[in-house]
């Protein structure tokens, strides 16, 4: 036998994070960390004074694409700890999505 989860009249129904800014940053990290990193190749081949071999500009681009990477893991991070805190109520959704009851 199942039970049937009947709604209590007045009570709130639980609200959770509904915008998609997480998963965008999540898809477009990866570019951008590849574009970092072609980026300061240009930068260090075309920089009037810098004569810098291809080791030194390859190290340049792994700095910078690791930069941009760590960049987002941080940023992911701290929207996972807003989600949990929306989730637990402690902090306001940056855009509301209500659950609906089954």
């Amino acid at each position: 036998m199942s039970e049937v989860e009947v709604p209590v009249q007045g009570a709130e129904e639980p609200v959770s994070e509904g915008s998609w800014l997480g998963r965008g940053v999540a898809l477009f990290t990866p570019v951008f960390a590849v574009a970092a990193g072609w980026l300061a190749g240009v930068v260090a081949q075309w920089v009037p004074g810098a004569h810098l071999d291809e080791t030194q500009v390859t190290s340049f681009m792994v700095a910078a694409t690791t930069a941009a990477l760590g960049a987002g893991w941080k940023w992911l991070q701290g929207w996972q700890q807003h989600e949990r805190l929306v989730a637990e109520g402690k902090a306001a959704p940056v855009k509301t999505r209500t659950k609906a009851a089954k």
